[in-house]
C-alpha cells in the first residue's frame, strides 16, 4: 500500500503541472503582450495553443496507455513538456512561443488519463472515485500554483526565468516517474467486446455531453486559464499579484466544490444529470454577475463570484462519470477520452475567440474597456445555456 501511495503522488506530480502549464497565461498576460508586442487575438492563440495539441492527442492516448501503460507513455510524452517548456521561457519571437505552447499541451495531454489508468490498475475499484476527485484536487493545487506564486515570482525575477525553473520540475517530475512507477500487467480476456466506435457516435447522449463539455470547459478555462487576469488588471486597476490571489479563488473553489458535488451525484441524489445542470446554472450566474461589475465594485464582491464560479463550475467534471455509465465498460475508456477532447478543443476555442471579441474595442489608456470583458462573459453565458438546454434532453440512466 505504501508503494502505491508513493507512486500515486509521483504521477500525479505531472497533472499537477499540467494544470499550472493551462492556466499559467493568465497572469503574465500583460508581461507576453509587451514582450511580443501582440494584440487580445494573438495572446489567445498563443494561449489556445496548449488546447489544439492537448485535444489532438486524445485520439490515439487510450490506445497508447493501453498497450504501453502509464509509466512508459507519461515519461515519453515528457519530453515534449519539457522541450515546449524550454522553447516557451526563451522564446525570441511569438512563434517561438507559439510552438512552445503547443509541444507543451502535446506532452501533457497524458496526465490526467495515465493518472485514471494507474488508479483502475493499482486500487481497488471502489476507491477509483475517491482518489480521482483527489487527483481533481491536487491539479487544480497546481492552478493555484499558478496564480499568486507565479504573479510574484515573475514580478520578481521575470516570467522567462521563472518558466526556466518550472522545466527543471517537469523534468525532475518525469524522472521520478521513471524511477518509481511500476507498470503492472492488465489481463485482457478474449471474450471482451470490441469497442463500436459506430455505436458511440450513433448514440444521442454522446453529442449531447460531448457539447455540453465543450461550452462548460470552454468557458471555465477561457476566464481562469486567460481572460481573468485581464479583466481585473484592466476594470480594477490590479497589479499581477492582486489579480491572481482574486484568480486563485476559482482553484479553491473547484478543490471544494469537486468532491463535494460528486458525493451529492453519488450518495445524496443518485444523479449525474440533475447535479450537472444545477450546479452549471449557479455557475452561470456567477457569470451573468461578473458581466455586471463595474469599477466601483468591492473587491470582496469578486473574491466570493470568482469562489462561486470555481465551487459549482466544478459540476461539469460529472460529466465524464455520466458519459462513462451511458455505454459498457469494454468503450468506456475510449468514450471519455473523445468527450475529453471536446472539452480541451471547447477550451482552446474560446480562449482565441473571446481575444477575438476584446479585440473588437478600442483600448483606452493601454487597457481595454469594461464593456469588451463585459461583451465575454454573456458570450460564456450564452454558451453554457445552450448547453443546459441541449443536455436536458440526455438519458439519466442506462437504457
Amino acid at each position: 500500500m505504501a508503494n502505491r501511495i508513493v507512486m500515486f503522488f509521483v504521477i500525479i506530480s505531472m497533472y499537477y503541472l499540467s494544470y499550472f502549464y493551462r492556466v499559467s497565461t493568465a497572469v503574465i498576460s500583460p508581461d507576453l503582450m509587451r514582450d511580443f508586442s501582440i494584440t487580445a487575438e494573438a495572446l489567445g492563440m498563443l494561449s489556445g495553443f496548449y488546447f489544439y495539441t492537448f485535444a489532438a492527442a486524445q485520439f490515439p492516448l487510450g490506445p497508447i496507455l493501453d498497450k504501453y501503460g502509464p509509466k512508459r507513455t507519461v515519461v515519453f510524452f515528457s519530453f515534449f513538456t519539457i522541450s515546449g517548456s524550454l522553447l516557451f521561457a526563451l522564446a525570441p519571437s511569438y512563434i517561438y512561443a507559439v510552438i512552445g505552447r503547443a509541444l507543451i499541451g502535446f506532452g501533457v495531454s497524458c496526465a490526467y488519463m495515465a493518472t485514471l489508468k494507474f488508479l483502475s490498475i493499482w486500487f481497488p475499484r471502489d476507491q477509483f472515485a475517491t482518489l480521482s476527485a483527489l487527483s481533481m484536487a491536487i491539479g487544480n493545487l497546481g492552478a493555484l500554483t499558478a496564480t499568486v506564486p507565479l504573479a510574484a515570482m515573475s514580478s520578481s525575477i521575470g516570467w522567462r526565468k521563472s518558466f526556466l525553473i518550472i522545466t527543471f520540475f517537469t523534468a525532475l517530475s518525469a524522472f521520478l516517474i521513471w524511477k518509481f512507477l511500476k507498470d503492472k500487467d492488465v489481463e485482457h480476456s478474449s471474450e471482451n467486446p470490441k469497442v463500436d466506435l459506430l455505436a458511440i457516435l450513433k448514440n444521442k447522449n454522446f453529442w449531447i455531453i460531448a457539447n455540453m463539455q465543450f461550452f462548460w470547459f470552454g468557458a471555465f478555462v477561457g476566464i481562469q486559464g486567460l481572460w481573468g487576469g485581464p479583466f481585473l488588471m484592466d476594470t480594477f486597476n490590479l497589479s499581477k499579484t492582486e489579480a491572481g490571489k482574486i484568480i486563485s479563488m476559482i482553484a479553491i473553489g473547484f478543490i471544494f466544490g469537486g468532491p463535494m458535488l460528486g458525493f451529492l451525484s453519488d450518495k445524496v441524489f443518485h444523479s449525474r444529470k440533475w447535479v450537472i445542470i444545477a450546479g452549471l446554472s449557479v455557475f452561470m450566474m456567477s457569470l451573468i454577475i461578473l458581466s455586471k461589475v463595474s469599477p466601483d465594485t468591492s473587491i470582496k464582491v469578486l473574491y466570493i463570484t470568482f469562489f462561486i464560479y470555481g465551487f459549482f463550475g466544478s459540476a461539469g467534471i460529472i460529466g465524464y462519470s455520466h458519459a462513462k455509465e451511458r455505454f459498457p465498460l469494454s468503450q468506456a475508456g475510449t468514450v471519455m477520452s473523445w468527450i475529453n477532447f471536446f472539452a480541451i478543443f471547447g477550451a482552446a476555442i474560446f480562449q482565441h475567440f473571446l481575444g477575438v471579441v476584446i479585440d473588437l474595442y478600442q483600448k483606452v489608456g493601454g487597457k481595454y474597456p469594461p464593456e469588451a470583458y463585459r461583451t465575454v462573459f454573456l458570450i460564456c453565458t450564452a454558451g453554457i445555456l445552450l448547453s443546459l438546454s441541449i443536455y436536458f434532453f440526455s438519458d439519466e440512466k442506462e437504457d
